[in-house]
């Protein structure tokens, strides 16, 4: 009976372990409910691929063109190596394991263990989602901050 028991918290911990994966770090970008949606905008989503170039933390900023900063919704959502590089996220019904809102330095910085992830950016009304993947490693790495550029739709 015991050994059921043990068994059973397991799978609920990895069944909902992806929660609380990561959380939001900069004192600049509010920490959103994991379940808040994502603000489809625009006609196209934008996709930068910098997996190839691990970092150990997750920070960076969120600007409009001409470097303007304008309250962005961040969300990280876990990816799997074998995860198709560019894939429709509007059927995704995954929930993110950290999001937060940037304030008006566009800030955002997150807690997150080794893997890869996805950073999800949207605005809303009229402005293209914009997705970095990055890697998350452990040791020495090159300091790097991500400078996502976000675009009013066509």
């Amino acid at each position: 009976m015991n050994q059921r028991h043990n068994c059973f918290c397991l799978v609920v911990f990895i069944a909902f372990g992806g929660l609380t994966l990561g959380h939001a770090q900069s004192s600049g970008c509010e920490e959103a409910p994991l379940t808040t949606v994502t603000r489809w905008g625009g006609n196209e989503d934008v996709t930068v691929d910098l997996r190839d170039k691990p970092v150990r933390k997750v920070r960076g900023t969120t600007v409009f063109p001409g470097n303007e900063t304008v309250s962005t919704l961040v969300q990280v959502f876990l990816r799997k190596p074998s995860d198709a590089r560019y894939q429709t996220r509007y059927e995704d019904a995954r929930l993110p394991v950290a999001a937060c809102v940037t304030g008006r330095d566009g800030a955002f910085a997150f807690s997150l263990p080794p893997g890869e992830y996805e950073l999800r950016m949207s605005q809303g009304a009229g402005v293209d989602v914009t997705s970095v993947l990055v890697t998350v490693k452990r040791g020495w790495h090159w300091p790097r901050k991500i400078k996502a550029v976000m675009r009013v739709g066509t």
